[in-house]
């Protein structure tokens, strides 16, 4: 008796036909898998797009840019900061971080504390609790402190708009 599972009389079949049928099977779905990608495709895209920002950001996105904030930041409180603060502002204008604007409240021209407190105010709300009690407070210095009467009015109108 020949059993129709009888390996002789069987079709022999070949690993490329075996597949084939495997992915018309109904189930099986037809999405191909999900492959992560490599470490070094996921490399190249940070490397890519650190570069692509560097571009769009033009001179702010350059060496020269952190070394002159980190200037800025060494020479705050001392001497030699309304230097290195007026070079910065002529060679690339205010800056756009909040801790470094910050730092500009100090320097000693009258016209561009006063642009960057409208600075710190449009970013004001969005601020940490204790940044915004550290602006209130220079503010309020500046305003007690200041011999410039455009100064003082500003940082008053400031503190109002608060």
């Amino acid at each position: 008796m020949v059993t129709p599972y009888d390996d002789e009389e069987r079709e022999k079949l070949s690993w490329r036909e075996i597949d084939r049928r495997k992915d018309q099977s109904k189930h099986v779905s037809g999405e191909k898998p999900f492959h992560s990608k490599g470490r070094s495709s996921q490399w190249a895209m940070k490397h890519y797009r650190k570069e692509a920002e560097k571009l769009f950001a033009g001179k702010k996105g350059t060496e020269e840019y952190k070394r002159a904030i980190n200037e800025i930041q060494k020479y705050h409180g001392t001497a030699k900061f309304n230097g290195v603060a007026k070079k910065f502002v002529g060679d690339y204008g205010l800056p756009d971080s909040w801790d470094t604007l910050f730092l500009f409240l100090d320097y000693k021209d009258s016209d561009t504390v006063i642009e960057v407190m409208a600075k710190l105010n449009s970013e004001y709300r969005e601020r940490s609790l204790h940044e915004m009690l550290g602006f209130k407070a220079k503010l309020e210095i500046i305003a007690m402190m200041t011999t410039k009467k455009e100064l003082r009015a500003a940082a008053q109108r400031t503190l109002k708009n608060l």
